[in-house]
């Protein structure tokens, strides 16, 4: 699911950039906006809110897309098999 909104007890905890729930298992696109040090602080503090519900977060950039996609599947494999058994 893209842009998935995590609660806990009727909260907001995030929003992912694409999510896969029922695994608790997500991926988080770092644009250039990750660069200011506020929106950083913020991201930074979101996902730890995530480890605290269990999920696994992983991220990737646009250079990651453009010069290793295929690693980025295979990591996004492996952390979707580790939660499918």
């Amino acid at each position: 699911m893209t842009q998935f909104v995590v609660e806990r007890d009727g909260r907001f905890v995030a929003r992912l950039d694409l999510a896969w729930p029922q695994l608790k298992v997500a991926v988080e696109y770092d644009g250039l906006w990750h660069h200011d040090p506020e929106q950083l602080h913020r991201d930074r503090r979101r996902l730890n809110r995530l480890l605290g519900e269990d999920w696994i977060v992983l991220h990737v950039t646009s250079r990651r897309f453009r010069e290793d996609f295929e690693g980025f599947l295979n990591e996004l494999r492996r952390a979707l098999r580790s939660r499918s058994r």
